[in-house]
C-alpha cells in the first residue's frame, strides 16, 4: 500500500492510496497463513491465536474422532473450507492494514467457551463429555488466563446495572434481558433500579 504525499502548496489535500492487488494474494492455505503471520511479525504485532475452526479441529483431534469414515471425511472437508475462508478473510484484512486481522468477531472465544461448557453439561447421557471438556480446558488455560477470565467476569458483573438499564431504555423487557443474560427477571429489575439510583446520585 503506497501513499501519495500532498503538494506542499496545497491548503488541504486528500491522501490517495493504491489498494493491494487481490490477484497477488497467496492462493494456498499455508501461503495465506504465512502472509498474514509475516505481516503481523513485520509490524511488531502480537502473533495470532488459533482460529475458531482450527480450535474446533484440534478439539475433534483430541477426542479421537475418526477421519477415515464418510462422516469423518465430510467434517474434515468442512473444517478445511471454513479455515480457508477465515484465512482468506484475514489475509485481505492484513493487506488493507488491519492490525488484528484474525479478530473476526469480538468475544467469539468467550462465546465458544460458554457454548462448549453448556453443551457438555447438558449431555447428561454422556457424563464423560463434561470431564473431557474440563480436562481440555485445564490443558488450554494457564494461570494468567484464569486471572484474566476472573477479572473480566468481575468487570461484567460490576457493569451489569449499566448494561441492563441500556437494554431497558431500548424497550427490552426485564424478562427478555433476563433470558438473554442468564439472570432472573427480578435480579434484572434490581440492577435497573440500582443503576437509576446511581445515576440520580451522580447528578
Amino acid at each position: 500500500m503506497t501513499q501519495q504525499q500532498p503538494a506542499a502548496d496545497d491548503e488541504q489535500s486528500a491522501a490517495e492510496y493504491t489498494r493491494a492487488d487481490a490477484s497477488k494474494f497467496p492462493t494456498t492455505l499455508a501461503g495465506q497463513e504465512a502472509a498474514v503471520e509475516g505481516t503481523i511479525a513485520a509490524r511488531g504485532y502480537i502473533d495470532r491465536r488459533p482460529g475458531t475452526f482450527e480450535r474446533i479441529a484440534a478439539d475433534l483431534n483430541r477426542r479421537g474422532v475418526p477421519t477415515d469414515t464418510p462422516a469423518g471425511t465430510l467434517v474434515t472437508d468442512m473444517m478445511n473450507l471454513f479455515n480457508k475462508f477465515e484465512c482468506e478473510t484475514a489475509a485481505a484484512r492484513a493487506a488493507e492494514g488491519d492490525t488484528n486481522p484474525y479478530d473476526l468477531a469480538p468475544y467469539q472465544d468467550v462465546h465458544d467457551l460458554a457454548e462448549q461448557y453448556e453443551d457438555a453439561r447438558a449431555n447428561t447421557s454422556e457424563p464423560a463429555d463434561l470431564e473431557r471438556f474440563l480436562d481440555n480446558l485445564a490443558e488450554d488455560l494457564d494461570l494468567d488466563d484464569v486471572r484474566a477470565l476472573r477479572t473480566a467476569a468481575a468487570a461484567v458483573a460490576e457493569a451489569m446495572g449499566r448494561i441492563a438499564l441500556a437494554a431497558r431504555e431500548k424497550n427490552m423487557s426485564p424478562d427478555r434481558i433476563a433470558a438473554e443474560t442468564g439472570y432472573t427477571a427480578s435480579r434484572i429489575t434490581q440492577f435497573i433500579r440500582e443503576e437509576r439510583q446511581r445515576r440520580d446520585g451522580a447528578q
